[in-house]
């Protein structure tokens, strides 16, 4: 990779290849075969995410419209060649959950078609036996295909979606629902019906482009962590429909899903403008998906309103496991700065101070992550292994790659990193691991219940519903209030400060991961103490 201005652009920080940059300025584009295309898309939209001035960003835009008309007017060239591909014009075949489906065929952008059903061993007599009508139920009973099945139902092949979605919409249990209708095996394809259901036009902006002096690679990672954050902002009904679209559409269109997409509590969505072009948008999930105790809550950043990573954390206090996924083609930008700025936003507004990245990150069952070295990437930005041994190899291949030059890490030592978590600490903090927690309770199930988990729910509910001078009211039970009652009983709480905060726990856990944190944060000091 060279540095190369673009003729007449004033452009000096361009990262792309020569060869790239000259089809770019030629325009050339109607002669580039399917795998040219995603280069050149992907090479727009790193412009447009990291420009340097306004004219610059103007030859992108031009060049990206002229990009998509080719595709448009080539579509049916190009209809099987790119599909998948996230690119104007072009579709997705994709396999999705049932709450994303039904997501889906609500957007305007876009189509969609059932395909066909990609296991073969799916029977639709043994799931429809469960959800269908008394009077149509005895037709599961006479050994029919799937196909004769839906065609006694009168179901024709463009009903056969809308038909699975609201019979599998009658299943209350939600991992129940998941788990059935993932056995099916639904492939649909998603037609976009103009260039915005794609990778290169999708996107969010509030404000004007930041102009890029420079691909910001040194800078003081523990300041930017220090620094402060504005107060989420204030969007417009319009903006927080198309801020969740937008977000939805970043997975979509890379035939991706993830839980806290998917199950996004629409009304935990906050939306926080920080530097250089950087926004994160950040989300729980909704109260029938959420996870005991901790809360999982994901996250979208943006630059210059395009998604550029994605990921979420597992908050459980002062701790938390994160997880980040930067998008290819925004890779060789500010990739540590931006990990930084969304450890930063999980330091302030949920006031962790002590983040854990699993192997797969750096490596493990990841041979890009050992190839590209991506443990020392977090090296640089103070993650240590969390086994001591480990630690103190790490120490010293630093130094070697710090003294010698040229010095690259053995693959197998990378290999070996991976055997541990790293971890990185802000302050140091006194706080129980929820692994410890989830211990506490199951031993006291074991002993004080001689481990009948029924009677040891029903027992601590009603416990702590007395310590807390509560009537037992049926229509206020939740996974919470359990949660909070096993939590009571296992660690013998009675002083009424602590029960009191543990019934507002199981309140606003359901509905405001914010204050939820709040009360925890104040609930694991008191039990440290």
């Amino acid at each position: 990779m060279k540095n190369r201005n673009l003729p007449n652009q004033d452009y000096k920080l361009i990262t792309l290849p020569n060869k790239m940059i000259k089809v770019l300025v030629d325009g050339k584009f109607a002669q580039l075969n399917t795998v040219g295309m995603e280069q050149v898309f992907h090479a727009l939209m790193f412009l447009l995410a990291y420009p340097q001035s306004e004219k610059q960003e103007v030859f992108a835009l031009k060049k990206l419209n002229t990009v998509a008309a080719i595709i448009k007017n080539k579509a049916a060239a190009f209809k099987n060649k790119l599909i998948n591909s996230g690119l104007p014009f072009t579709n997705m075949s994709v396999q999705f959950t049932h709450d994303f489906l039904q997501w889906l065929l609500q957007q305007k952008e876009l189509k969609v078609k059932f395909r066909q059903f990609v296991n073969s061993e799916t029977d639709l007599n043994e799931l429809l036996k469960l959800t269908l009508n008394p009077a149509e139920k005895s037709e599961t009973t006479a050994g029919l295909s799937n196909e004769d099945l839906l065609h006694s139902l009168g179901i024709e092949q463009h009903e056969v979606l809308n038909f699975l979605l609201d019979e599998f919409s009658k299943i209350y249990q939600p991992e129940v629902k998941d788990y059935l209708f993932d056995s099916v095996g639904l492939q649909c394809d998603l037609i976009p019906q103009n260039k915005f259901f794609s990778l290169p036009y999708n996107r969010f902006t509030r404000n004007k482009t930041f102009y890029h002096e420079e691909i910001l690679k040194k800078f003081d990672y523990k300041n930017v962590l220090d620094s402060e954050i504005n107060p989420a902002v204030s969007l417009s009904e319009n903006e927080h429909v198309e801020l969740i679209k937008t977000i939805k559409y970043a997975m979509v269109l890379t035939n991706r899903e993830t839980d806290t997409v998917t199950y996004m509590d629409e009304n935990t969505l906050q939306y926080f403008e920080l530097e250089r072009g950087i926004s994160v948008a950040i989300y729980g999930m909704t109260p029938d998906r959420q996870l005991p105790f901790e809360s999982y809550i994901g996250y979208t950043l943006f630059k210059n309103g395009f998604p550029c990573a994605y990921g979420g954390s597992w908050v459980f206090g002062k701790r938390a496991l994160f997880g980040i996924n930067i998008f290819e083609w925004f890779r060789g930008g500010e990739s540590g700065y931006v990990l930084c700025q969304l450890l930063r936003v999980f330091h302030k507004v949920f006031d962790v101070d002590y983040f854990e990245v699993e192997p797969y990150q750096y490596g493990l069952d990841n041979p890009d992550g050992i190839s590209s070295g991506a443990f020392w990437f977090y090296y640089k930005f103070g993650f240590r292994p969390v086994d001591k041994e480990l630690k103190k190899i790490a120490e010293r291949e630093f130094h070697k790659i710090k003294s010698k030059q040229n010095y690259r890490t053995q693959e197998k030592t990378l290999l070996r990193f991976t055997e541990s978590n790293i971890s990185l600490t802000l302050e140091k903090i006194n706080q129980a691991k929820i692994v410890e927690v989830t211990s506490v309770i199951s031993g006291m199930i074991k002993k004080q219940f001689k481990g009948n988990r029924m009677q040891a729910e029903q027992e601590c509910v009603s416990l702590f519903l007395q310590k807390a001078q509560r009537a037992v009211n049926h229509s206020e039970y939740s996974e919470a209030l359990l949660e909070m009652a096993l939590l009571c009983e296992a660690y013998k709480i009675k002083d009424d400060e602590t029960i009191s905060l543990l019934y507002a726990m199981a309140h606003i856990k359901p509905v405001n991961p914010y204050d939820y944190q709040g009360i925890l944060l104040k609930f694991l000091e008191k039990i440290a103490k």
